[in-house]
């Protein structure tokens, strides 16, 4: 949209919004992206069946979980099939064995998922925590429609950007960038200096890092030409090509940056990749695949 500069009818505009909506979702969802991965504490826990069985409704951002963290070192947790789960569910595990959990549609809520325990954990389910992948933010404004240009308009979260007196904010590879913007409602979020008499547009953000950007563009193309009844080939070539790059970046801590040859702190144990080159077999004669 920011290239074309909208429709000038009605039914071009629906048509941007749509391809640059379906772009948004299949690129976030192409991937478990590293960009998505946050934690929280399990709440909201309800008895089960009266042996041991916690279920948790888990908030609505949630994609997929990674990991159950016990608030202790001695738990362990582990995994099982939500097949599993039902039958742990009418055993009677006691305290010390291994805390089971599953993730299932919540019956109760539409579009929310619930996580079960099968197990006793020492002390209760307090502190436990759990690692997932989150849904990204969804897209309301675009920054074209009337009520994004009106002054006082402030959803909280949203993005807002400050052109000049004279014209409305652009992006950065617009004819007429922004000078400024800012998170609103979020303290010291603003970058630049406010002109004075400044015209401001106000946009839901994309969710995506850096490098998944471009991808996003591309497949924009590609649902602008689908959905239009053009020849979608030449754009699926690029964003196959972008998603593949995008993929292959997305690395926030290289091996390359985390390689060091002294003891972790504070559980002072030698890293598995510390060692010398030769140590490690960087020099040492290939060997066979299936072993010896």
């Amino acid at each position: 949209m920011a290239s074309t500069g909208g429709g000038s009818q009605d039914s071009e505009h629906r048509v941007l919004r749509a391809a640059a909506h379906h772009a948004y979702r299949d690129v976030a969802f192409a991937k478990d992206w590293l960009w998505y991965v946050t934690d929280a504490a399990l709440s909201d826990d309800s008895a089960g069946s009266g042996d041991g069985v916690k279920t948790f409704t888990l908030p609505a951002n949630v994609n997929n979980v990674d990991a159950v963290i016990p608030p202790d070192r001695v738990t362990v947790t582990s995994y099982i099939t939500p097949a599993e789960w039902k039958k742990l569910e009418s055993w009677s595990l006691s305290v010390g064995d291994p805390i089971y959990w599953t993730v299932m549609k919540d019956p109760a809520l539409p579009d929310r998922w619930q996580l079960r325990i099968a197990g006793t954990p020492n002390g209760g389910s307090s502190g436990f925590a759990y690692t997932y992948r989150r849904k990204p933010q969804p897209l309301r404004y675009m920054g074209y429609e009337t009520i994004c240009r009106t002054s006082g308009f402030a959803p909280s979260g949203a993005v807002k950007r400050y052109g000049t007196s004279a014209n409305y904010p652009e992006s950065l590879f617009g004819v007429y960038p922004y000078s400024a913007q800012e998170i609103i409602g979020v303290t010291g979020s603003l970058v630049g200096t406010i002109p004075s008499g400044a015209k401001t547009v106000v946009s839901d953000y994309l969710d995506v890092s850096e490098n998944m950007f471009t991808a996003v563009l591309s497949c924009a193309e590609v649902w602008l030409a689908r959905l239009m009844g053009k020849n979608v080939e030449g754009a699926m070539g690029v964003y196959q090509r972008d998603l593949r790059m995008a993929m292959e970046s997305d690395v926030v801590a290289p091996i390359s940056g985390r390689r060091t040859g002294t003891d972790r702190y504070p559980d002072l144990q030698a890293p598995p990749f510390a060692g010398s080159a030769r140590q490690l077999g960087y020099y040492s004669p290939s060997g066979p695949d299936t072993g010896v």
